[in-house]
């Protein structure tokens, strides 16, 4: 069950491990455009500014560099990514814009140089730390930096940036950073998905579908300018100096995936028009408001709603692909993302073990499933808040199929996964990748509207580790007099039973829990389990048992709990399986009775522990009552 991993990630473990035993980097202020005391010396050899000072094919972007007043910044220490564009692509880049080095405005320079730049808190992104879709880090400009390769004639691998800029020359390490040569200015584009997808005509059917619904419209906007960051500095000290500062998002940023079919699979379903969309789509969403395709009831518009997920999400973004999923699991790793088809999801699951397929779309128990294309310039195509992925089949909510089959299963979900504003906002799956000059990021009361909210009295804390047993690394740690809610992903009608992951410890407490505004049962206490002989939950090891633990699992039902998943790695105790850690429980909160229909629902929590103490929010499980028997213990 053991997995591969890199000397970098083993040394992220070792930085989780410190942040857990307290230590912590100090730093000067939060603000990131600040260049802190302890940067500010001289390198004995090239940072990226002499780098690009000295290479005379970059001497237009050196100059540029140095009229926008970004040449002290990239002298001194930190992690820099570079893409500087020859000097024949700047050149390009001035006679498109009708300008020199001298008259080129000041918008279009800061542009140039900010989405040229990436600065991060513990990485400098060198080739082989490239994925084929987002980098982890948005640039300075405040944009998704994106990668593809291509093969040249020579067989030789090329790279590509916004699949508009080749490298040329890679991998130029420098003390504060690295460079990449490219042969064509970064630009991404600030077209809407819209327009994006009108500029091709494979889309066209779609593109005219998308635009008569007035979907296009709910997803144009970059930012919700009604968000103010509350700090001075930009983070919260909470237990300062013992933790680092949590960093609060500078913007409340909103992004948007939309997976549609070309003319070409349209075709093959006999859609050539909207009355054919409309037509086809009736067969799964009904016929209320024929003809009218902005009513939310109209079939063509539940279609289009369908393929549509209020979170930006590059296709190497869609799983979790950190080192704690065990390797037998791996194939069995899946997200649920809710549609603007309001309360209906779609499951992505990772391609089957020694798969060339990329991820599967509503996975049927037949092995038939929903993908996109894995051509080049089909996929992540980019507009300016989001990103879309053409479809080699078609896309539907078949009720029967995805309420019976799909759907029918356990369904586990981090508690990151919740609110998109944790996604757009570079805040899931990237908080380990913090350097150490942040413990983590915090967000306030009402940032994530009404998917995940909590009270004035509360701390909200947003960390992670891969040297923790947590699932996907992450949690969310409600401290001090708590109050707060989430919205559950929604799931098809049906009889659920609804648990909480969490790893007991002593400093944990007390919290009294609301399902869908009921109380459920008695407070919980987080510290139950922290010693492996607590016989209020029962556990055992399974390899100490007569019977690999099947009995043990049932006391500990009986006691209202369960061990963790087998499919969770942590790298504590020399590398193991949560359900082999006495602490990594499962607790059960109820049972629930949701066969009225689609709708919300919410789980609150509330301290009731006068200490002050903590609730851990890692994951939660929502499975039929009918499949509890014969469960998995993955």
């Amino acid at each position: 069950m053991m997995n591969l991993m890199s000397i970098k990630k083993w040394c992220k473990v070792i930085s989780g491990i410190l942040v857990l035993a307290g230590f912590s980097v100090l730093p000067v202020g939060c603000n990131s455009d600040d260049i802190e005391e302890g940067a500010m010396y001289t390198f004995t050899g090239q940072t990226i500014a002499s780098f690009c000072e000295e290479t005379p094919n970059l001497s237009m972007y050196y100059s540029l560099l140095e009229r926008s007043g970004n040449v002290s910044l990239l002298n001194v220490y930190g992690h820099y990514t570079c893409f500087a564009p020859t000097n024949e692509a700047v050149q390009a880049f001035l006679d498109k814009h009708g300008a020199t080095l001298e008259t080129l405005s000041d918008d279009l320079l800061e542009k140039l140089v900010y989405n040229s730049l990436i600065r991060s808190e513990s990485t400098a992104y060198l080739t082989d730390d490239f994925p084929d879709g987002a980098l982890g880090q948005v640039s300075m400009a405040d944009r998704t930096v994106n990668v593809s390769f291509t093969t040249a004639e020579d067989n030789t691998r090329e790279i590509w940036i916004n699949s508009q800029s080749k490298i040329v020359s890679a991998n130029n390490e420098v003390h504060n950073g690295v460079v990449h040569v490219v042969n064509a200015v970064i630009e991404p584009t600030d077209l809407t998905l819209l327009e994006v997808m009108q500029q091709y005509p494979e889309f066209s059917i779609w593109a005219e579908a998308y635009e008569a619904t007035g979907l296009d419209k709910d997803m144009e906007d970059m930012y919700d300018d009604s968000y103010v960051n509350p700090y001075p500095d930009g983070c919260l000290y909470y237990n300062y100096p013992n933790w680092a500062p949590f960093k609060a998002p500078d913007k409340l940023k909103l992004g948007y995936t939309i997976f549609a079919e070309t003319n070409e699979v349209l075709g093959k379903a006999g859609i050539n028009s909207l009355e054919t969309m409309e037509k086809y789509a009736s067969k799964y969403y009904g016929t209320a408001d024929l003809g009218n395709y902005e009513s939310e009831n109209n079939p063509l518009h539940k279609f289009i709603a369908y393929h549509m997920i209020d979170r930006r999400l590059e296709t190497n973004e869609f799983l979790y692909s950190g080192t704690l999923t065990t390797t037998e699991w791996a194939s069995e790793n899946c997200e649920y993302y809710e549609t603007f088809l309001p309360y209906h999801i779609i499951m992505v699951q990772a391609p089957a073990s020694g798969a060339s397929t990329g991820n599967r779309i509503n996975l049927k128990s037949d092995g038939s499933f929903v993908s996109y294309s894995s051509a080049r310039g089909w996929y992540n195509i980019a507009a300016r808040n989001g990103v879309i992925h053409a479809l080699t089949n078609m896309l539907v909510y078949d009720e029967n199929v995805m309420k019976n089959d799909v759907l029918h299963k356990r369904i586990r979900f981090d508690f990151f996964a919740c609110a998109p504003h944790f996604v757009n906002n570079g805040m899931r799956w990237t908080l380990t990748d913090l350097g150490g000059k942040y413990g983590g990021y915090t967000v306030t009361p009402d940032f994530c509207g009404k998917y995940f909210t909590y009270n004035d009295a509360g701390v909200c804390l947003l960390w992670a580790s891969t040297g923790w047993s947590a699932y996907q690394e992450d949690e969310i740690n409600m401290k001090e007099s708590f109050d707060f809610t989430v919205r559950l992903i929604p799931v098809p009608p049906g009889e659920y039973e609804l648990r909480i992951g969490y790893r007991a410890e002593g400093w944990r407490g007390m919290s009294q829990l609301f399902v869908d505004g009921a109380i459920a049962g008695t407070p919980v206490d987080l510290r139950i389990g922290n010693n492996a002989d607590d016989p209020r939950v029962g556990w055992q090891k399974d390899d100490e048992t007569n019977d690999d633990g099947v009995e043990n699992d049932k006391l500990m039902r009986n006691h209202g709990y369960m061990k963790a998943p087998e499919s969770i790695w942590c790298w504590q105790n020399n590398g193991t399986t949560l359900r082999d850690m006495y602490q990594a429980l499962r607790i059960i909160v109820g049972r629930y009775d949701w066969r009225s229909g689609y709708g919300e629902h919410y789980l609150r929590v509330r301290s009731v522990d006068f200490s002050g103490r903590e609730f851990s929010c890692d994951y939660i499980e929502l499975i039929p009552v009918d499949l509890i028997k014969d469960e998995d213990r993955g």
